[in-house]
């Protein structure tokens, strides 16, 4: 092996230790925080969604399905799909339960590299089971058990304020609809907050039961949430936080007849520790909040649904009459 020579001159020994003069060390280093956006993508049936760590990654993910293993872009495209590019970071897949207590809402995959695999590309056989949201009503809120990867994280959501309340670790995050007799309701816009330590959350003294404290001040008395006073778009500021970290976001796209269309876009401020494009660059925090932005997306879907079904059946009754 050919190592190098010092230069004359030139001191080769390891620099002192500070602990060998009774300095403390120097402190850790934190990678630059970055604003990554994440983007969401439906099909056809709009029931099962996809959700990308970037444009770009998307962009390759369907550039990508259209090869086959003779076309001369094949190597790059499976060395890449190796390294985690230009795959989905996890796919939702809505469930059809119904009745009493806790039922399956949505089932979580993530799509894992197939190296050994090397006459072919990512197919749906690579998705592998991580997860699951077990959905419940109560008055007043609905509760979302978001379980991925073995950790388990509760959502509520408020019925009467526009507000999503989660606790990550140590950390209370609470997603903030905007609320605007002009804007369109397909067209929804949803702000991430990290909460201020004085600041109520729906998720403050939960016990075992995943619950909302009967106490908590959001809620307020039972009459509140059986007659519920109409929200203004004002009172949106008692309920955000000086500290914003990220959004989501409605997106209209023009694509037809695709399997994969982008339909919103999750925007966080991460820590910058690799290929933006990669999911295995993805920590595990953001996972988690991209996981409630597909149960937000999935609210969103029932919510036009219900409101196409009114649109028809007011157009029914019009035309009957």
């Amino acid at each position: 092996m050919d190592f190098k020579q010092p230069v004359q001159g030139q001191n080769t020994s390891m620099p002192p230790s500070p602990a060998l003069y009774g300095q403390p060390p120097p402190p850790p280093s934190y990678p630059p925080m970055v604003l990554q956006e994440f983007v969401i993508a439906n099909g056809i049936t709009d029931r099962n969604l996809k959700a990308f760590p970037s444009e770009t990654s998307m962009r390759m993910y369907k550039e990508y399905n259209k090869l086959s293993k003779h076309h001369l872009d094949f190597p790059r495209a499976k060395s890449n799909q190796n390294a985690s590019i230009g795959l989905p970071l996890v796919i939702s897949k809505r469930c059809l339960s119904i009745g009493l207590g806790d039922t399956s809402y949505l089932r979580f995959f993530e799509c894992v590299p197939a190296p050994e695999a090397r006459d072919r590309l990512y197919d749906k056989v690579d998705n592998r089971h991580i997860g699951e949201v077990l959905r419940r009503k109560f008055i007043g809120y609905t509760r979302y058990r978001l379980q991925l990867k073995g950790v388990e994280t509760v959502v509520f959501a408020h019925l009467r304020l526009p507000i999503v309340d989660l606790r990550i670790n140590d950390e209370r995050f609470r997603f903030v609809k905007a609320i605007s007799p002009v804007l369109n309701p397909d067209r929804f816009l949803y702000d991430l907050y990290l909460l201020a330590p004085d600041q109520v959350s729906l998720v403050d003294n939960m016990d075992s039961s995943r619950k909302v404290h009967k106490s908590n001040l959001l809620l307020g008395g039972l009459l509140h949430n059986i007659f519920p006073i109409r929200w203004c778009p004002r009172d949106r500021s008692k309920y955000i936080s000086p500290h914003k970290c990220g959004s989501f976001d409605y997106y209209r796209s023009w694509e037809m007849f695709t399997r994969t269309k982008k339909c919103s876009v999750f925007s966080m401020y991460t820590y910058a520790v690799g290929n933006v494009d990669a999911t295995a660059a993805v920590e595990f925090r953001s996972l988690i909040l991209v996981a409630v932005s597909l149960i937000l997306q999935s609210i969103e879907d029932d919510l036009h649904l219900a409101r196409t079904a009114r649109r028809n059946s007011n157009t029914t009754t019009n035309n009957v009459h």
